[in-house]
């Protein structure tokens, strides 16, 4: 899951060059230079949290796999 919200982060500044950007930010805009415009606090969030998804995933299978102690209780 973590996998596939940070390719879809990584490949969101690809459309920065479509015709609607340049109107709305500038012709100085193209792929991964945004022009006159900003990048909101939401999409480093949403990178923030694939990267912890996929590291949390990760970190989990690990363990998934391991025995458990038995107690004798």
């Amino acid at each position: 899951m973590g996998l596939l919200i940070g390719s879809g982060c990584a490949l969101y500044p690809l459309g920065w060059d479509s015709e609607e950007v340049q109107q709305t930010c500038g012709n100085s805009s193209d792929q991964f230079k945004l022009g006159s415009c900003q990048i909101g606090w939401a999409y480093y969030c949403t990178g923030a949290g694939a990267a912890t998804a996929m590291l949390l995933c990760t970190w989990l299978s690990c363990f998934a796999g391991k025995k458990q102690k038995h107690y004798p209780y």
